[in-house]
């Protein structure tokens, strides 16, 4: 995945989070991308996916920023 490349989710996101990614269009994903894996509020996040009829939990989305920061650190 490129930077700005809204086609796939870094890392390895949850079977519910995934869900949630492939029900968006490309305008939504590139819009959702950089709150997900920026500072909003993961209950925020939660409950906007859960308006849009994808429910993904907060701890959910925690888990996932965890896991991908784990993978940065990682990787450097």
């Amino acid at each position: 995945m490129t930077e700005g490349d809204p086609a796939e989710l870094p890392g390895r996101p949850g079977p519910r989070l995934k869900a949630a990614w492939d029900a968006m269009n490309d305008a939504t994903r590139a819009a959702f991308l950089p709150h997900l894996l920026g500072s909003t509020p993961a209950e925020y996040l939660a409950d906007w996916l859960h308006r849009a009829g994808t429910p993904v939990s907060a701890s959910t989305i925690r888990t996932y920023r965890r896991a991908l920061a784990r993978q940065e650190r990682f990787n450097q």
